[in-house]
């Protein structure tokens, strides 16, 4: 007698053991970034312009990446005229003859003894210029336009420092006013040369017996002139 064969019903399969499960969500794949997330952008320079100025502008001024701000101004070709300038100045008042064998030091000694009750409105003002005048209009000619033509304004210390009356337009970015009150005061210095001595000279009918230290001198106010125009170079950004 066969026993009777028992068949047992499929069991369902249970869990697989510790099995990794992999989330997949469209659009995305592991070893890429997840959603809602960006690449971050290549490192390099970048230009960070100042927030609501269009430029430069103190404590807020154009970098490239983590550098150094773009001075102010740089030297410039305006430096040339204003050396030379205050070059032939020194020379053309110290070292050079004023008229025939004098100097412009015996000049002023003799200017120095004439009491200014001998002389009239005119005269008082030769003598003056041959005193005082000559070196206040000569220093005003050519000492400023060198540091400014070298480019002495490049950030906001220098300007704070050295601005003077013009500190608000430069500390604002703008060279232009600067440019023109330096000329200005330059050409005023040379003006004042030019009418001095031709008072000096009975109205230019002795020009002639004028020595070259005059005309020396004031070809360097000239040059001064020429020196704080041209001025220093300003980096294209900051026009």
């Amino acid at each position: 007698m066969h026993s009777a064969q028992q068949t047992h019903p499929p069991q369902a399969p249970g869990p697989q053991p510790q099995a990794q499960q992999v989330q997949q969500v469209q659009g995305w794949a592991p070893g890429a970034q997840p959603p809602g997330h960006y690449a971050q952008p290549a490192a390099g320079p970048q230009w960070q312009q100042a927030p609501g100025h269009q430029g430069w502008a103190p404590g807020r001024q154009w970098q490239q990446g983590p550098g150094a701000p773009i001075p102010l101004t740089r030297p410039g070709w305006g430096a040339i005229p204003a050396v030379l300038g205050a070059v032939l100045g020194v020379l053309g008042l110290f070292a050079l003859k004023w008229s025939g064998d004098v100097t412009w030091f015996e000049l002023a000694d003799a200017m120095r003894n004439v009491s200014g009750d001998d002389l009239n409105g005119e005269q008082v003002l030769v003598k003056f210029y041959i005193g005082k005048g000559v070196i206040i209009a000569a220093t005003l000619a050519a000492v400023a336009p060198i540091p400014w033509s070298f480019g002495v304004f490049r950030d906001e210390r220098s300007i704070r420092r050295g601005g003077g009356i013009m500190k608000r337009s430069l500390l604002e970015g703008r060279t232009g006013p600067t440019r023109a009150l330096l000329t200005g005061i330059a050409a005023a210095a040379l003006l004042y040369h030019v009418i001095s001595l031709l008072m000096m000279t009975d109205s230019g009918e002795h020009l002639d017996d004028l020595g070259p230290g005059p005309w020396v001198m004031v070809v360097g106010a000239a040059l001064s002139v020429a020196g704080a125009a041209i001025g220093p170079r300003v980096p294209q950004m900051r026009r």
